[in-house]
């Protein structure tokens, strides 16, 4: 029998942020010694994505019952709140025009930010593929 249970997923994982000049992995730091520009999510399966998710799936279905039209606004700003919901946090990532935001609120301000949806992309990709949060190779 397989035991599927080598595919678990780990709790969280890294997304290495790619330019969205030439998508080549962004860094910072000297060259011998570059840091990785991303964010770390909660994965998808952990207790804290499936919290979002699920806070997520009973806003729309509260529009619903209340007869809300959904809007291009009110999709954004769910999506916002989903992405704010399951960082963990930026990593080596600054937002200057936050000013003193940390947090929550610094992860919001970024993702609500228009300018930067190559961002929220990015991140609505990376977090589609379960591989990205995987713990280990498969036993041979």
């Amino acid at each position: 029998m397989f035991d599927i249970t080598q595919f678990a997923p780990a709790d969280t994982g890294f997304m290495h942020l790619k330019s969205p000049r030439d998508e080549e992995p962004i860094f910072v730091g000297a060259a011998a010694n570059p840091l990785p520009v991303g964010i770390t999510f909660h994965a998808p399966g952990s207790e804290a994505y499936e919290a979002a998710n699920k806070r997520r799936t009973n806003r729309s279905l509260g529009r619903s019952k209340k007869k809300i039209d959904l809007t291009a606004d009110l999709l954004r700003s769910d999506n916002v709140t989903f992405l704010t919901d399951i960082t963990v946090s930026f990593d080596n990532l600054a937002y200057p025009p936050a000013a003193d935001l940390a947090g929550a609120d610094l992860h919001r301000a970024l993702y609500a930010d228009p300018k930067y949806g190559w961002v929220v992309e990015q991140a609505q990709s990376h977090l589609g593929d379960w591989g990205n949060f995987s713990t280990k190779p498969p036993a041979s």
